[in-house]
């Protein structure tokens, strides 16, 4: 009798163990191997036209064949573009949705150095060069300005007097350099070299420029166009050296004359 329950324990134990590698085995083969891909996304939320820094961005883990076809496996693909629209913390960055300053294809708002204006003014064939000018070069912005004043020193006109001649309203013109060394961002409608265009296009010419001023210029030569008259002056190439031209009034042309 005890020799057929230790055979019976020892069957038992032995169809346990037989189930238990069986199970174990069944388990082993359930398992699958996942392949990752890295991929760039946002650490934070990037909001519209922002810069990004390398702060901004972080890798990613997801399974291979999940990743989109365009994100990005490289953070050098990234840093430094600029957004198109908003991106959400966790969200893969596609590099055909970013834009890079300089390009011109991406819009004048890229072609803007930071700190700088982007200004369009109205130019005929005198003022705008006779229609030579091209992106990329180098001009002077010379505004003259024309303004009526009284002497500060002259007399009061006495009560049913006829005033004297110093006593009368006196016409200053002043011709200034209200921007110098310029750099032309666009010439008419088109981002691109004048030496792109077409044949109709050159023939058609430009009546406007837009040109990359300081804040503070970008008021001088807003003043001058509104309040007078602007005329580009075109720089050699490679010449950048200061313009320090005193302004001219039209007494000094007169006593010159003289």
């Amino acid at each position: 009798m005890k020799k057929v329950v230790l055979f019976a324990l020892i069957a038992a134990l032995c169809a346990g163990a037989l189930l238990y590698f069986y199970l174990g085995n069944l388990e082993a083969q359930k398992q699958v191997k996942v392949e990752y891909d890295n991929v760039v996304v946002a650490a934070v939320d990037i909001p519209a036209y922002t810069p990004i820094t390398s702060e901004m961005v972080t890798f990613k883990q997801i399974p291979a064949g999940y990743a989109h076809p365009l994100a990005t496996r490289s953070v050098e693909d990234v840093i430094g573009y600029v957004t198109e629209s908003a991106i959400l913390a966790g969200e893969e960055l596609l590099p055909s949705k970013l834009k890079q300053f300089g390009e011109t294809d991406s819009g004048l708002s890229y072609v803007v150095p930071e700190g700088m204006r982007a200004v369009t003014v109205a130019v005929d064939e005198v003022s705008g060069v006779a229609g030579f000018l091209q992106r990329g070069d180098y001009v002077d912005v010379i505004s003259y300005t024309t303004t009526t004043y009284v002497p500060a020193k002259a007399p009061v006109v006495a009560e049913g007097g006829e005033p004297t001649a110093d006593q009368l309203p006196q016409t200053l013109s002043t011709t200034l350099v209200a921007a110098q060394n310029v750099r032309v961002a666009a010439v008419g409608k088109s981002l691109s070299g004048a030496a792109a265009a077409t044949e109709d296009q050159a023939a058609e010419g430009y009546n406007s420029v837009t040109l990359l001023l300081s804040p503070e210029d970008t008021m001088r030569v807003v003043q001058g166009a509104k309040s007078g008259s602007i005329v580009l002056i075109l720089r050699a190439s490679g010449d950048h050296t200061p313009n320090t031209q005193e302004p001219v009034i039209n007494d000094m042309l007169l006593i010159r004359a003289e």
